[in-house]
Parts: structure tokens; C-alpha cells; sequence
């Protein structure tokens, strides 16, 4: 650790969590304790606290003040509302990568749908996951708009502990790379409108799909986000 200073080791600190939550060693709504970290991470508290800091600003972690950090625990209606936030910047998202992308981008694209469909065939969700991140992020690197793109990456990260409810529900997996593919042949052919129209419609088929399989399973249900505010409860 010398030679590191705090800023970094936070910094790393925040990496390395963030990996936990999203790969669902802490799971949403779990209590982070800062002191265990500390220990495995061989850091002190405070680099671990300031990485929760970081991390509830990226809305990941939620902090009660007296009681400490936990993983963001978000309710039903703030998901459906993240995708539906994110399938409305895909569609500008889609234009604007359509324009820009160059044949080697559209190569990547072809390849990483490829490697899907060998996950999906082996019902592989966590490789497919990694990939579909890759697949999303180079489409978004094409646009050349690194705001829309840090955007669309912070509301992944959001959603990812939850995604994979909705992929791996009703053959979710292939489904969705179908839909890959319609994104990429309008690319190919420059097509802006409709490669937008397609991801747009990738992610609110994404919103549905998570949805049928939250009610399938019973977890079909909203939390009172506005409890202690109004009383009211929301159906």
C-alpha cells in the first residue's frame, strides 16, 4: 500500500466493491460491513467509507446516518422507471452510433452477438450478461457522446443485479439476442430511425420481460417507497 495515496486506495476500494454488488455477493439491501471489508480489502475504514460514499452517489449503496451502509435495495417501480429512462436514451443512442460506428465496430457488434448465442445455447446467463455489457458499451463508445454513454453505463449498473430475472425467465437469453441482431442489421445498413426505434424497443421488451418473470416467481411486488411521507402505499 505505499506509495498509494487515500484518494486511490478509495478509489480502488470502490472498484472492488462494486464488483461484489454486481456480481451478487452483497445482495440488495444487505448491510456493508465496513470493518470486514476493511480487514479483506487490508485498508483502513476510511478508504472503505469513502468508497460507499462514491458508490451511493452511482446508486448503488444507501447510507442511513447512525445505522451505516447498505446496498441499494431499489423498489419495482424504481426499475421499471430506469428502463424506462434508459430505452428512451437508446433510441438517440442507437441514431448517433449508427452514423458514427465504423466497419470494425460493426465487426465487434457481429462478434460479441455470436458469443451470445453460445451462452445462451448453454444457458451460460452470467457469461451472456458480460457480453451483453460489452455489446451495449461498444454501441455507445460509437456514438462519440461520452455523456450519454457514462449515462447509460451508471443506469446498467443499477439494473444489473436485477437483469438477470428477466433474461433467464421464459428463454429470455435468446430472445434478447434476437433483438441484438435487429439492432446491428439496421446499423449495417444506416439505417439511424430504425436502428433507435429497435433499441428502444430492446430495452422496454427487456422492462417486460423482467417484470413477467418478477411476477411468475411471486416477487411481483412494489414497496412502500413513501412510507413515513404520505402513509399512502402504492399498488
Amino acid at each position: 500500500m505505499s506509495g498509494e495515496s487515500s484518494e486511490s486506495v478509495a478509489d480502488r476500494i470502490e472498484r472492488e466493491l462494486e464488483t461484489l454488488i454486481l456480481t451478487g455477493e452483497y445482495s440488495p439491501g444487505s448491510r456493508i460491513n465496513e470493518n470486514a471489508l476493511a480487514v479483506r480489502f487490508g485498508v483502513s475504514r476510511a478508504p472503505v467509507r469513502e468508497a460507499c460514499r462514491l458508490l451511493q452517489r452511482a446508486g448503488l449503496v444507501h447510507i442511513v446516518p447512525n445505522q451505516g451502509s447498505f446496498v441499494r435495495d431499489h423498489s419495482l417501480l424504481e426499475i421499471v422507471d430506469l428502463f424506462d429512462v434508459r430505452s428512451c436514451l437508446g433510441r438517440l443512442g442507437g441514431e448517433l452510433a449508427t452514423a458514427a460506428i465504423t466497419r470494425a465496430g460493426l465487426k465487434d457488434m457481429s462478434d460479441l452477438i455470436a458469443a451470445m448465442d453460445e451462452a445462451s445455447a448453454a444457458s451460460d446467463a452470467e457469461r451472456y450478461i458480460g457480453l451483453n455489457i460489452a455489446f451495449h458499451s461498444t454501441l455507445y463508445a460509437a456514438t462519440g457522446n461520452t455523456r450519454l454513454a457514462s449515462l447509460d453505463s451508471q443506469m446498467g449498473k443499477e439494473m444489473r443485479i436485477y437483469r438477470r430475472h428477466g433474461l433467464e425467465f421464459g428463454g429470455g437469453l435468446a430472445v434478447s439476442n434476437v433483438e441484438h441482431r435487429a439492432i446491428l442489421a439496421a446499423m449495417e445498413r444506416g439505417d439511424r430511425e430504425t436502428a433507435g426505434m429497435e433499441l428502444e424497443k430492446h430495452i422496454r421488451n427487456g422492462r417486460d420481460r423482467f417484470i413477467r418473470a418478477m411476477s411468475a416467481t411471486g416477487q411481483l411486488v412494489l414497496k412502500d417507497t413513501t412510507a413515513g411521507k404520505s402513509g399512502r402505499k402504492r399498488a
